[in-house]
């Protein structure tokens, strides 16, 4: 079988993100967190490195929009937020105009944990880049940014739905 570069890049993504999914768990329980839960945390709190798309214009986050840009199912962000409920993290405030809708805060102990995790968060990410110049490191970011704008793109579903239908083809 022919090596190809775009397989190559896909299983290298892969890999990395298995890596550093193991990262985040290790860093995360140090807080007594999983690594949704803490990623979850920083959205909630405003990490200017998310995408802001999970933020409205007055800066407010729903469930739904976390969901949407960490690329998981609600009901995996509504277990999620639960758990941080439940341990005191977050908030959940009704939106005055329409009070089904629930907009997420952080509260002072969420803070806290976040603090807690921030000088060893920021002492791996620089190990993991310490060999990449400034210029890669953008590069690197803008390359990664174009992937999840095509992972969001939702032609991708319409393709693997075509790929189902091939796949239950061959196996009548």
């Amino acid at each position: 079988m022919e090596r190809r570069t775009e397989e190559s890049v896909v299983l290298a993504l892969f890999d990395l993100a298995n890596h550093l999914q193991r990262r985040g768990e290790r860093l995360a329980a140090v807080a007594g967190l999983t690594t949704q839960q803490w990623l979850v945390l920083l959205q909630i709190a405003g990490e200017p490195n998310f995408p802001s798309s999970a933020h409205d214009e007055e800066d407010r986050v729903l469930a739904s929009d976390i969901a949407r840009v960490r690329g998981v199912s609600r009901a995996t962000i509504s277990a999620v937020i639960t758990a941080l409920k439940k341990q005191g993290l977050i908030r959940e405030d009704a939106d005055p105009a329409d009070r089904r809708r629930r907009y997420l805060a952080i509260t002072r102990a969420g803070a806290d944990r976040i603090e807690a995790i921030e000088p060893a968060r920021r002492a791996a990410n620089q190990r993991l880049l310490r060999g990449l110049a400034a210029a890669d490191r953008k590069r690197m970011l803008d390359y990664i940014e174009r992937c999840l704008g095509v992972l969001w793109d939702v032609r991708e579903d319409e393709q693997l739905s075509a790929a189902r239908t091939r796949l239950a083809r061959h196996r009548s």
